[in-house]
């Protein structure tokens, strides 16, 4: 080292100024209750991976902390640990002091969100002793490589896809044309999809995954609208609200469709709102907190003028999120109180049926099924038992055990995108228990874990199927003669004849062009 830098220096660290992770706030004092027992060190997923204990819930827990106090700063570093994190929560189900660390890590990222432009853009008061300090941290990150790209597919996916229906219509109904046209065909089989995933762009090695993910996105190229009220079946006992979500309503609108046919057999009402918008649960979970707030205050303006008695939702991110809209908005004059209102009202269609007496009679569906709890309904919502008594109910079905069933698949949101290899790492081990099941399905209450563990059984070359609970019940009724599923299902609905006449024209002309050009070489 140059002798000019051989003395002691003091890196100056300030305390955030605004932000949940500053001093004497609300998000501070939740830090406090953490005793640093390390009960949680053995749910963590991340610590189990790396045993790293930066990487482990107490040990994320002291960086918050240090920020808060001005003993750290919001570096490469920290920044790598707080998005390390699946977010599953099961530290929370492990912590004998009710640690919230679902919030906690929610308002570190918020705090990264709120000071990431103003960091990667400073050099510090003393530049050497910055230099020393990225050395002695060893950051694993290099967030200046990254920064253009990071951002513009953050502003992308945040700000103009979720909240946008037609958007999405676009991106997911392009997405099924590629797969159903037979151009993801060719695109595999040519070695294009490859050699797009070897190109020097900052997303170099990591486009093969979304693409695979992604693989069977079902329904119709543009999901038909829900209805927006659906009368009860018999005797109306209830009247109902469901959030359709985002990727829910795009990837699996016959899940929608069967949780409102579920919902109707059961004498609900049930109303769907075509004003409703994304939930804001990847927002949250993300670190765009503010963006968040404002879906939150359009959800609860929109289903406050139906009167609903429960807010049904078959999606476990977004229950979780949706269940603390009043922790969301607590600080929000205008829309504390609305919000404590409807997070009370939020219920998981599980937790939603089983409190409530069945009314119709359920046929036989013969089928082996082990159950994979989503972590946000289990360690974030509380929900184990109920969707296990439901499969119950179903006769013929028979439900197995599943080793692990409360360890995360490795999806958590985007997680499994933005953290591919600590994704497939998780998708490992969950795979290996989901194999020794013997199942012919696994069941589960979450659309990206659904994918995730789909994603597992086609690497494996099982002959597994992943399913919702509420399909299951849904084939239920309809073996029993509740009602029968007709053409105007969307997930019946072929793909329009032109629509797949344009696109497989398009795949053979992509064909020929690739062709020609390795004749050349």
């Amino acid at each position: 080292m140059n002798p000019e830098y051989t003395q002691p220096r003091t890196v100056q660290f300030i305390p955030p100024t605004e932000g949940p992770l500053r001093r004497h706030t609300h998000t501070y004092d939740l830090m406090r209750q953490c005793i640093h027992c390390g009960f949680c060190l053995p749910t963590c997923p991340t610590y189990a991976v790396l045993g790293v204990e930066m990487d482990s819930p107490r040990g994320r827990i002291y960086q918050m902390q240090a920020v808060a106090d001005g003993k750290l700063d919001i570096s490469d570093d920290f920044i790598e640990h707080m998005y390390c994190c699946v977010g599953c929560r099961a530290c929370e189900t492990a912590c004998p002091s009710g640690v919230q660390f679902g919030k906690l890590i929610e308002a570190a990222r918020e705090q990264i969100q709120l000071t990431t432009s103003d960091v990667a853009a400073q050099e510090g008061p003393d530049a050497h002793a910055q230099v020393e300090y990225s050395e002695t941290a060893t950051p694993t990150v290099t967030r200046a490589k990254n920064s253009v790209a990071a951002t513009l597919l953050r502003h992308f996916f945040f700000d103009a896809m979720l909240p946008s229906r037609t958007v999405l219509s676009v991106v997911f109904g392009g997405l099924k044309v590629y797969q159903r046209s037979g151009l993801q065909t060719v695109v595999r089989g040519t070695g294009l999809l490859d050699a797009v995933n070897n190109l020097p762009t900052p997303f170099q090695g990591k486009l093969k995954l979304p693409e695979e993910l992604m693989a069977n996105a079902g329904g119709a190229i543009v999901p038909s609208q829900l209805p927006e009220v659906t009368p009860a079946i018999g005797e109306q006992r209830y009247r109902v609200g469901v959030i359709s979500g985002c990727i829910m309503d795009q990837v699996f609108h016959d899940i929608n469709e069967a949780t409102i046919r579920v919902l109707a057999a059961n004498g609900c009402e049930v109303i769907t709102p075509r004003q409703q918008g994304c939930c804001g649960a990847l927002h949250v979970h993300g670190g765009e907190a503010e963006k968040g707030r404002a879906l939150a205050r359009h959800n609860i303006d929109t289903f406050e003028r139906y009167d609903c008695d429960a807010i049904i939702i078959n999606s476990a991110g977004c229950g979780s999120t949706l269940k603390e809209y009043d922790h969301l908005l607590r600080d929000d004059p205008n829309y504390a109180q609305k919000a404590q209102e409807f997070s009370a009202k939020v219920k998981d269609i599980s937790e939603f049926l089983t409190s409530i007496e069945p009314v119709q009679q359920m046929g036989e569906v013969h089928h082996t099924v082990a159950y994979h709890d989503a972590c946000h309904l289990l360690h974030g919502q509380k929900i184990k038992q109920q969707p296990r008594q439901l499969l119950k109910t179903i006769p013929g079905l028979k439900l197995v055990d599943l080793k692990e069933s409360d360890w995360c698949c490795g999806s958590a949101g985007i997680y499994n995108l933005t953290n591919q290899d600590m994704g497939r790492e998780l998708l490992e081990r969950k795979m290996n228990n989901v194999e020794a099941t013997g199942a012919q399905i696994i069941a589960t209450g979450n659309p990206g874990c659904m994918m995730q563990i789909a994603m597992g059984m086609r690497q494996r070359g099982l002959q597994m199927e992943v399913m919702h609970p509420v399909q299951l019940l849904d084939a239920a009724y309809e073996a029993g003669g509740v009602y029968m599923k007709t053409s105007n299902d969307s997930v019946t609905k072929q793909t329009p004849k032109p629509v797949t006449a344009l696109a497989a024209a398009l795949a053979l002309l992509l064909a020929i062009l690739l062709l020609k050009g390795r004749r050349r070489k």
